[in-house]
């Protein structure tokens, strides 16, 4: 079997170009990218023995691949998934670069959400500069509660904490101080996207596959990656 790292550069490297195909116009031949996408979740889910989790979210939506219904949810559930295993396996070698790829996983899936309840344009602010990640969070939150999303605060509270714990990194400090950092950003990057996925529900874009599947691949990511980084 692979190693994890080799699995998760080649599954990042795959999620990188879906994102580019659906979204910038990149010419990837979509059979390919789709056979790609397929095979790294089955090695991520033979490598952390999720027990067919990631596998059988991933598998319908590449069987039945629809890049504007279904294409976004293709991408959102494995930029988590690859991004929380990725922030789990450099907790304690690299913790900045763990806290990084925990950051990643909020703010993406934060863009989601604004798409999802159509405001992308307070995504275009914080893109452009124009607002800053607090303010964004604290708008998005007033939109998904609007929305009828009942836990819209705590999205963002897990959100914000996570992101500022990278954005304000300190080097400097004891290495057991930044293990412990990246630790806390990883364990609300993994809130946020057990959260994101029920906030799904009352926007109406909540889809069974993928993210029936998000919560038990997540714990399986918390309890066996360490093991196989």
């Amino acid at each position: 079997m692979a190693s994890f790292a080799t699995i998760d550069r080649s599954l990042s490297d795959s999620v990188s170009d879906l994102h580019d195909f659906l979204w910038a116009g990149a010419k990837h031949d979509q059979a390919t990218l789709l056979r790609r996408l397929s095979d790294g979740a089955s090695r991520l889910d033979a490598q952390l023995k999720a027990r067919g989790a990631i596998a059988r979210a991933v598998r319908p939506l590449v069987r039945s691949f629809d890049p504007r219904a279904t294409g976004s949810d293709l991408f959102s559930f494995l930029y988590i998934v690859s991004g929380v295993a990725g922030a789990k396996a450099r907790e304690r070698r690299d913790p900045k670069e763990a806290a990084r790829r925990a950051s990643e996983v909020v703010v993406s899936n934060s863009i989601h959400l604004a798409s999802a309840a159509g405001r992308f344009e307070i995504v275009e602010a914080f893109e452009s500069g124009k607002s800053d990640f607090l303010s964004f969070q604290e708008s998005l939150a007033d939109i998904l509660e609007a929305r009828g999303v009942l836990s819209a605060h705590d999205l963002q509270r897990a959100a914000n904490l996570t992101y500022n714990l990278h954005a304000t990194w300190d080097a400097s400090r004891p290495k057991d101080a930044q293990v412990l950092a990246a630790t806390g950003a990883i364990g609300n990057a993994v809130l946020h996207s057990s959260l994101f996925g029920e906030a799904l529900r009352p926007l109406g874009r909540y889809r069974d596959p993928p993210y029936g599947s998000l919560a038990p691949s997540l714990r399986r990511i918390l309890e066996n990656v360490g093991a196989h980084a």
